[in-house]
């Protein structure tokens, strides 16, 4: 999410409705407005919005309608009913279909302002947790883990895998894990491969 919030408004009042937009673009959001439902949701189309702020009685279709249109098209869209005609019914309803809150009007724009920073903080967060476990999918992909028993020769070390074929340890390791190797010489295996720089010193007699 970036740093400029969108909110989108739709009211078929227009002094409400241009009221509000002054107000929130004021405080640092960018702001889309509709007259009716049909206007909101092309609006929806165009632009990238975070929040919808939508009247619950509009001239073509409901604002529940609308509500339930925003959620069909983008879940992570958070919605803000507002209306003049509040009943527990449609509160209900409304909440069931995904709103964030519900308020009625007149309403007091200090509360009407923190429900806003409320939703913009509960989309942050869903946004964030959304980023962090596709990140933990991404690296559960990439990890692969050793199981079980390893079937292993006891004479040459070789690896059994899984379809029967034998290999080098690392080469199994290296399929089944993230681990890379680096070879070297253990100083016994030196001893015997390179006796001749490990002869043992005399001591003077």
């Amino acid at each position: 999410m970036g740093d400029k919030i969108s909110i989108l408004i739709i009211d078929d009042d227009p002094n409400l409705r241009k009221t509000l937009s002054d107000i929130l673009r004021a405080k640092g959001y960018e702001i889309h407005a509709a007259g009716d439902g049909a206007g909101g949701l092309a609006l929806l189309k165009r632009n990238t919005v975070h929040l919808a702020l939508v009247d619950l009685r509009l001239p073509d279709i409901s604002g529940l309608e609308v509500l339930e249109k925003i959620k069909a098209d983008q879940p992570s869209i958070e919605a803000i009913i507002l209306t003049g005609n509040a009943t527990l019914d449609s509160a209900i309803e409304a909440t069931n279909r995904g709103a964030f809150s519900y308020l009625q009007k007149p309403y007091d724009i200090d509360q009407l302002l923190l429900h806003i920073r409320r939703a913009i903080e509960k989309q942050k967060a869903a946004a964030e947790r959304e980023r962090l476990i596709i990140q933990l999918q991404e690296a559960l992909e990439k990890v692969k883990t050793l199981r079980g028993f390893i079937p292993i020769c006891a004479s040459c070390k070789q690896v059994r895998d899984d379809e029967g074929y034998w290999s080098q340890v690392e080469a199994y390791v290296s399929k089944h894990t993230l681990a890379e190797f680096s070879h070297g010489i253990c100083p016994e295996c030196a001893k015997r491969l390179y006796p001749e720089y490990y002869k043992e010193t005399k001591e003077p007699e």
